[in-house]
């Protein structure tokens, strides 16, 4: 499982890379819809709803709608992001992840409801960076697949505190610190590359990657209480060794947001 799970990160991992650099850029809008696509069906499995196809298709289409609109508040959707998972935060754990099946039927919707503000974000800045600042999309991407790797290693090999167990059984505390370490390892590198040397930069880089870390930790979270309520371990079986998409987009959905916005508190994005 292991051999099969770093096969499948190395060639998405390469994928991604050539997308982000050497993609036109209606290429990479292409491949994000099918992601959107993808993913969309798999959280409305998830949901329980009747129509997850057509769930999928409006996520598809609507960041080339939003994007050649020209108009985007992009600060205000950034900051607009870290509200709104500061508050999935809250209820995340306030809430029991109670069976979805046996819930009022006005939950399912509002549960397929969800994927928008969830996912769009991370999307359109998807397509942003690229367009714009390439290395900044590598740095966010590197930042939280580092978390992922530090926070597996760890929890394998010091983990004895479960961090939240009615959600996901499987995390602990020494895996959020050995991720979290990771991350911010990662944003000092990220910005002694691609920022500058000067010991504010490094610093401000680590604390932009700790916090982008524990971010992705939250979205991670929020697709396994999902999962939770759905009965179900994935999201589904597209990715051999991972699960589904949404498996891999989780922590995404939550740290790409996070991270612009950091760039734009630290002026380091305009």
């Amino acid at each position: 499982m292991l051999r099969q799970r770093l096969i499948t990160a190395s060639l998405l991992f390469l994928l991604v890379l050539v997308l982000i650099f050497w993609a036109p850029f209606l290429v990479f809008l292409v491949f994000l819809m099918l992601l959107a696509f993808l993913a969309g069906q798999e959280w409305g499995h998830l949901s329980l709803i009747d129509w997850p196809n057509g769930l999928a298709l409006v996520l598809a289409a609507l960041p080339p709608m939003l994007i050649f609109s020209q108009h985007l508040p992009w600060s205000a959707l950034a900051q607009g992001s870290v509200i709104w998972w500061a508050l999935l935060a809250v209820l995340l754990m306030l809430m029991p992840p109670s069976l979805l099946r046996g819930a009022a039927a006005w939950q399912r919707p509002v549960s397929a409801m969800a994927v928008f503000p969830v996912l769009l974000p991370a999307l359109l800045f998807s397509l942003s960076l690229q367009q714009r600042a390439p290395q900044f999309l590598l740095w966010v991407i590197l930042v939280i697949s580092a978390d992922d790797v530090g926070a597996m290693t760890f929890g394998k090999i010091w983990g004895r505190h479960r961090l939240v167990p009615r959600i996901s059984p499987g995390k602990t505390w020494e895996g959020l610190l050995g991720g979290l370490l990771a991350s911010a390892i990662m944003g000092t590198l990220g910005a002694w590359m691609w920022i500058g040397a000067a010991g504010s930069s490094l610093l401000s880089g680590a604390v932009l990657g700790l916090v982008t870390g524990a971010f992705a930790v939250l979205g991670d979270l929020s697709e396994s209480f999902l999962k939770r309520r759905a009965d179900c371990k994935d999201s589904g079986q597209l990715l051999p060794g991972h699960g589904g998409l949404l498996d891999r987009l989780d922590s995404m959905s939550a740290g790409i947001p996070v991270f612009v916005a950091g760039l734009y508190y630290l002026g380091w994005w305009k």
